[in-house]
């Protein structure tokens, strides 16, 4: 048996991911490589219009054909599908779970709509029989766009959302963000009027509908024994898709069981249950045997969310010291018409900068657009391109160096709430990044610096997200050899989840990692939260500390010898703990951290190429210092494509897909220097984390916006910031991303 002595150390320590070999070998299962006896395939039929009704007689016509062609089973539509119950609007309310269950009529609401479900003997027959589909329509005109949604004066109704029915319209204002009371999307403080002071920037800032393009795609298998359903997804809330699988089939939650072992990626498209797994349950239901559907890359852009659209007006006012006077963020975004969801960009905006006066507002516009959800980092990512943005312009109004402006603006507590912060080490992360990056060799004036025949830029930004964290169970199970398992209904989402987790209770339990192990993925295990908001290594990570812990106890009052425990001894070291969330009225969680960056700018062909970039991250404790670089590194990436490529490319009229979409490689990535300022927050959990996978994102775009600025002396605020806009000459008064 391992002492506790010996096992120290191995929190901290650079391990390898637990599972992979599984994955680099191709070993690793996913839903869609799972294998079950009588499988049939379904394919979807997606709708080609954004508004109006689908006829009757095209759907019947259509049916009958697929029915006739070679091995299909199953053919379900809106004429013949099983009555579907809503969703409780506790969840529907809050949360981007689509109030009208699929298939409810005739009606089509959004492109890519699903209007059929076709299961066949196999993929290919399946598929052949969907392509016969050719449904006519009554079209109705579509709104498009929030702007649309406004012009059109559809700004009365339900003001905060919670109106009646599953199809709604007009303009809203929610009051917060999800479930988070305390997240105000409509805040103000201070005096009613804007202050005059020395400098003022106010300007419009746009990003674009971005999707979240996971490697893995989606995927469902669903077989029902008797009336016990069991699903196979790519799911990152096995318990919370539990939850609403059972309210739309309109049966027990203990009737259904959601296993999802690994997952290839999400981004947030895969943090809640989409219409085609219910779908695929009722197929399976119908046809009485397994049904397997995997979405194919196309219908991932309208069936498992995105990041909305959003303008964002922002002001800053300062005084002669450059010190803030004055913020406000007004940011208008979208959702669809059967769901909420709002991109809460003016969070940042509350707490991040000393500002005594403030004002933010969120209007959302419902459009007949596929459902929005969240997508990394949502709304601190596009929120922050704006606010950094800005903050860089104030500088320059200003004649002060942007990282001295943050400086000088740093707060010691949260604004929003009046609270001190749990931890907070921003400006080390200031310091220490521009220490590392040679920023103190910066010119202020642009168009500075050259390289190579190209200009060159070096600009930086704040990255700030929440920390959280959530109630969480965790089961251990001793068997007489020794081996101790750990497990909780979490998901290993491919950031090494089931890596840290197997450091936590080692260290904690006192053991060596090799007689460790943690299992996730099955809604059978004790409950825990959807993998997201950064937050799965504070919540499950405590349950799992506390667990191991108490083991650790349990074992040191029978003697501390695992090898001499009689059997009836053992069953002892089985059990389940919960832990809870953060302490209400507790300091406030936040991390923290610091961008810097350097552009290339051939403004011949208008290419920018980033090409070495330093941040510091204070995200408290850091487990595993490999993940955690991999981590930030991965989210910087993500950030640079936000910030120059990624933008879904459909036609305006039609709402139609069009082109490709493009995503950085590795010929787009920078030098990384990543470092962390590496201090424990046991204000947030007992293990001294919060979380890193989504802070990478934020603050990225404006980092690389405000050294494209440098570098050529043109401001841009519309993403992605592309060819075109890098070509537009100065003058051009029609650009309204361009210098004023």
């Amino acid at each position: 048996m391992t002492s506790t002595a010996d096992a120290t150390g191995i929190i901290g320590a650079p391990m390898n991911r637990v599972e992979g070999i599984e994955k680099v070998t191709g070993h690793a299962t996913y839903t869609a490589d799972v294998v079950v006896p009588g499988i049939t395939y379904a394919v979807l039929v997606q709708s080609e219009i954004p508004h109006g009704t689908v006829t009757d007689d095209s759907l019947r016509a259509s049916t009958e054909r697929a029915l006739a062609a070679p091995g299909v089973l199953h053919v379900l539509t809106p004429l013949n599908c099983p009555a579907l119950h809503a969703p409780p609007r506790q969840m529907s309310d809050d949360l981007p779970l689509e109030r009208r269950p699929p298939l409810s009529d005739l009606t089509v609401q959004h492109v890519g709509q699903h209007m059929a479900l076709v299961v066949a003997d196999t993929l290919e027959n399946a598929t052949a029989a969907a392509s016969s589909f050719e449904l006519a329509y009554e079209t109705a005109p579509p709104q498009l766009s929030a702007r649309e949604v406004l012009d059109d004066g559809a700004g009365a109704g339900d003001r905060d959302g919670e109106g009646e029915g599953a199809v709604r319209h007009g303009v809203y204002q929610p009051d917060h963000f999800v479930k988070l009371d305390e997240e105000k999307l409509q805040d103000s403080r201070g005096a009613a009027d804007e202050p005059t002071g020395a400098a003022r920037v106010s300007a419009t800032y746009t990003t674009p509908l971005n999707t979240h393009y996971p490697i893995e795609l989606s995927a469902t298998i669903a077989q029902w024994d008797d009336d016990v359903l069991t699903v196979h997804d790519t799911t990152r809330w096995i318990t919370g898709e539990r939850m609403a699988l059972a309210a739309y089939l309109g049966i027990p939650e203990a009737k259904i069981r959601i296993l999802s072992p690994l997952v290839g990626g999400a981004f947030g498209s895969k943090s809640f249950l989409w219409m085609h797994v219910a779908l695929c349950a009722v197929a399976a239901r119908e046809v009485g045997r397994p049904v397997k559907l995997v979405l194919t890359r196309d219908q991932m852009f309208s069936s498992t969310g995105h990041r909305p659209r959003t303008e964002q007006h922002l002001s800053l006012v300062a005084d002669d010291a450059a010190h803030i006077l004055s913020t406000e963020q007004h940011t208008l975004t979208e959702t669809s018409t059967v769901a909420h969801f709002c991109e809460p960009v003016g969070l940042s905006a509350r707490f991040l900068y000393d500002s005594p006066r403030l004002v933010v507002s969120h209007t959302v516009a419902r459009i007949n657009y596929p459902t929005p959800c969240f997508m990394r980092g949502p709304g601190e990512a596009p929120g922050l391109f704006a606010l950094e943005v800005a903050m860089d312009e104030l500088a320059y109004a200003s004649n002060v160096d942007p990282m001295e402006l943050r400086l000088r603006n740093d707060t010691d507590h949260d604004q929003a709430s009046g609270k001190a912060w749990s931890g907070k080490h921003l400006r080390e992360c200031y310091l220490q990044g521009a220490e590392r990056f040679g920023w103190g060799e910066r010119p202020m004036v642009p168009r500075s610096l050259h390289r190579d025949g190209l200009q060159v830029g070096w600009g930086m930004a704040t990255a700030t997200y929440p920390g959280r964290r959530m109630p969480a169970s965790c089961r251990v199970t001793t068997d007489a050899s020794g081996t101790v398992r750990f497990a909780s209904a979490t998901h290993e989402v491919g950031t090494g989840v089931r890596t840290v987790m197997t450091q936590v209770a080692a260290e904690a339990a006192g053991l060596d990692v090799g007689r460790v192990g943690f299992d996730s993925g099955d809604s059978l295990f004790p409950d825990a939260p959807y993998s997201g908001a950064s937050q799965t290594t504070a919540t499950v990570g405590s349950a799992v500390h506390q667990a191991a812990t108490e083991w650790r106890k349990r074992l040191d009052d029978m003697g501390g010898q695992l090898d001499r425990l009689t059997p009836g001894q053992l069953k002892t070291l089985n059990f389940t703990t919960t832990s809870e969330g953060a302490a209400d009225g507790g300091p406030t969680s936040q991390s923290f951290g610091a961008h810097f960056c350097e552009v290339t700018v051939d403004e011949e062909i208008g290419r920018v190429s980033v090409t070495r970039w330093v941040a510091m991250m204070d995200c408290g404790r850091v487990l595993n210092p490999k993940l955690a670089r991999n981590q930030v590194m991965g989210g910087i990436t993500f950030g640079l494509g936000m910030a120059l490529l990624e933008q879904v490319p459909y036609d305006a009229h039609t709402a139609q897909l069009i082109g490709e979409y493009y995503l950085p490689t590795h010929a787009d990535r920078p030098e990384f220097d990543i470092g962390f300022v590496d201090v424990p927050d046991y204000g947030l959990d007992p293990v001294g984390v919060r979380g890193i996978g989504e802070i990478g994102t934020c603050g990225v775009p404006a980092a690389i916006s405000n050294a494209i600025f440098h570098a050529t002396g043109k401001r841009l605020r519309n993403l992605p910031i592309t060819l075109e806009n890098l070509m537009k000459p100065f003058d051009d008064e029609s650009d309204p991303g361009g210098t004023p």
